[in-house]
């Protein structure tokens, strides 16, 4: 009784900050996928759910109704302005720890709950999705229900804990298709514990989990593998595995990333029933990460859903790590302990400047102050900065990751005679000396887009003004070549451009 009164207090009291961190500040602009998500909410529920017709963006809200239909909600309490649109995901994102924390209280005790609560409230992938118009929020709030109901399932052998996580895991793979990572880890390690566990099997936790969950998880997959049968090859190649490796360690912090391996050594060494199911659910989540970039298009984002048990595992590895010091000094394992929690509070604070996204609504706004009848606008992502501005946005690649195709789309536009302004993105990378010189000799920067940031990572977006005129050339096949002759004398410079 004790221990549910504790958990019922550190739940509350996080879900206060969590909701102060989560709400704060949601009006940023607009940008990336979020203005893509009103289409798919139309889709939904303007469309047939069954047809035989539907476009690409009409499969994500047909493969996860969940989080589309509670965005619909969204949409009608809150309304579709910035802050309203993203209310939804934030109430998730809340809810999300207040739940985690209540159940890790309950499965480990006060300190891990203390731990994974503050790890999570100061976690700014969390809070990213928290503040985003889009389905990982609340995906998130189901994958980690449906992995520690499922753990408290197996540590109590109750059959309402493992109805209830069979429930949550149908309602996260109806939310994001990748959490069924959840149930295939459940099952692994149910298999894996009959052979190598001596403990008690917990008959009537699986068999709560199996009556109640396994016709709602089988029938969330059915409807998502026939929603979304073609989409790799319509949407194009993801990152690779590389590349979603690199951007899954840096979304957890390089912090946590560590210290869930300690934690994942110590849940083996631990013995522990739950702790050894969420090691299982982080070691299949990272191959699926490993693996699935080279069949199907992947982003390390998808992995968001189901990435709390690395948190959890951070937070065994840090409750392991206080005990041992406590043992010796009071003052130095919370010196200690407290030094890792806060490594996450440069990026913290970097998030509050720029919102970790780019500023499309200030991009628009400044040609808008600007603009003149006849103007032609051109963006490297046409759909966050079409929703700001009343005109036809023309696509033009970003001049840093594909410097041709975007300087033969302005040379294309500038042949009109008309004045053309491009908005254009960058996060550390810059174009190549050629694309460069382009730009400097027909543009004129107009705008430069950046907050200061105390990590590596910078949002920067730039507003050009091309000078128009009707004696453009196309390119051919010696483009670059030529373009360096007219701008640096040929040949030579092209070595050094490249």
């Amino acid at each position: 009784m004790r221990d549910s009164r504790w958990a019922l207090i550190l739940a509350g009291a996080f879900l206060i900050l969590a909701g102060i961190s989560r709400f704060c500040r949601l009006d940023w602009s607009f940008s990336g996928d979020e203005t893509s998500t009103f289409a798919e909410v139309r889709s939904l529920s303007e469309k047939p759910f069954f047809s035989s017709d539907l476009e690409t963006y009409d499969r994500l809200p047909r493969a996860h109704p969940v989080a589309y239909v509670l965005q619909i909600g969204t949409y009608r309490l809150f309304g579709q302005s910035e802050a309203g649109a993203r209310t939804g995901a934030a109430i998730a994102g809340t809810l999300s720890i207040a739940a985690i924390v209540l159940l890790t209280c309950l499965l480990f005790g006060r300190t891990s709950a203390v731990f994974v609560g503050v790890l999570l409230v100061m976690w700014p992938w969390h809070i990213l999705h928290s503040q985003t118009n889009r389905l990982y929020s609340y995906a998130f709030l189901f994958g980690s229900l449906a992995m520690l109901t499922g753990a408290l399932a197996w540590a109590r052998n109750r059959f309402a804990w493992g109805a209830i996580s069979g429930v949550a895991s149908a309602l996260a793979i109806s939310s994001h298709n990748l959490t069924v990572v959840v149930p295939v880890s459940l099952c692994a390690y149910t298999i894996l514990s009959l052979f190598t566990s001596k403990a008690p099997f917990p008959r009537r936790a699986a068999a709560g989990y199996a009556f109640v969950g396994f016709p709602l998880i089988i029938s969330a997959c059915t409807l998502g593998v026939l929603a979304m049968r073609g989409w790799s090859g319509d949407v194009g190649p993801g990152y690779g595995t590389v590349h979603t490796l690199q951007g899954l360690f840096y979304n957890l912090t390089w912090g946590v990333s560590l210290l869930a391996l300690v934690g994942w050594l110590l849940a083996w060494r631990s013995g522990s029933q739950p702790l050894r199911m969420i090691a299982v659910i982080a070691a299949i989540t990272m191959g699926m990460c490993v693996f699935l970039p080279a069949v199907a298009s992947f982003r390390h984002d998808y992995a968001f859903a189901v990435s709390a048990s690395y948190v959890l595992l951070a937070s065994h590895a840090l409750t392991e790590a206080y005990h041992l010091l406590r043992a010796h000094s009071r003052v130095l394992a919370w010196g200690i302990v407290g030094t890792l929690l806060l490594l996450p509070l440069p990026s913290l604070a970097s998030y509050y400047q720029d919102g970790d996204r780019k500023d499309y609504r200030a991009a628009a706004t400044y040609i808008k102050d600007h603009w003149q009848e006849g103007d032609l606008v051109a963006a490297d992502s046409p759909g966050p900065l079409g929703y700001y501005m009343p005109v036809d946005v023309k696509p033009a690649h970003r001049p840093s990751t594909e410097p041709k195709a975007c300087i033969e789309a302005l040379e294309s536009l500038a042949r009109t005679g008309k004045r053309i302004w491009y908005v254009c993105r960058y996060a550390r990378e810059e174009p190549p000396q050629w694309a460069d010189q382009w730009l400097w000799q027909n543009a004129v920067r107009m705008l430069r887009i950046k907050k200061q940031r105390f990590d590596y990572h910078e949002n920067v977006m730039d507003v050009y003004l091309l000078q128009s005129g009707p004696d453009r050339k196309r390119g051919d096949a010696h483009y670059e070549e030529d373009l360096l002759r007219k701008t640096d004398g040929g040949g030579p410079q092209k070595a050094t451009a490249e």
